[in-house]
């Protein structure tokens, strides 16, 4: 189990981008991927794994540029991660996520169904941590980070190599760990569920 959210949290940093036109970062592009993330993900960790993520936009205002987002990843009825991202641009072609945790997860259970019970709540009452990394664009809807320890990032054991992949285009994401002290690339992939 704690592997799985080791990977979901993965999961959930190699989602947080902006879309962009050309080199440019714009507001459209913040409300555009911000259209494409919501939803339902499944994440295929292994033969015998798999999970499905909730992607719900937060404290949307006429005036928030910014875009915060409260991810819930269930395996069967478990609720095994939670987290909410603040997204930011740093330049044209690259963003900075902060990953927060929940000072009362189980109070916000279930809330993916219904954004504006975060409404009621100041990021300061509900929030710890602030944990982030940055992605670039790489090519039109494509976006990633480098290889990298992130040690700041406490959900993945210290020294181990991490790299995110987010292409837009297919509503993919790809994840790839190497562990500490070995070569072998793990690879895990997310698709968002297509509905009517």
């Amino acid at each position: 189990m704690k592997r799985f959210a080791l990977i979901m949290s993965a999961f959930l940093l190699a989602f947080s981008g902006f879309a962009q036109k050309g080199n440019k970062f714009t507001e459209e592009d913040v409300m555009q991927f911000y259209r494409t993330l919501q939803g339902d993900y499944v994440m295929q960790v292994n033969d015998s794994i798999t999970a499905m993520v909730h992607f719900t936009p937060i404290w949307e205002t006429t005036t928030n540029r910014f875009q915060w987002l409260y991810l819930e990843a269930m395996e069967g009825k478990d609720v095994v991660l939670q987290k909410v991202l603040e997204i930011e641009p740093k330049s044209a072609k690259t963003f900075k996520v902060k990953v927060y945790d929940l000072k009362d997860p189980g109070q916000f259970v279930g809330k993916w169904g219904n954004r504006n019970y975060f409404d009621g709540f100041t990021k300061q009452s509900i929030l710890k941590g602030g944990r982030s990394m940055s992605f670039t664009k790489t090519s039109d809807f494509a976006y990633q980070s480098r290889w990298k320890r992130y040690k700041a990032i406490d959900c993945f054991p210290k020294g181990d190599l991490l790299h995110f992949k987010f292409v837009q285009e297919d509503e993919r994401f790809y994840v790839k760990r190497m562990p500490k002290g070995t070569s072998r690339i793990l690879g895990y992939q997310g698709l968002k569920e297509l509905t009517d």
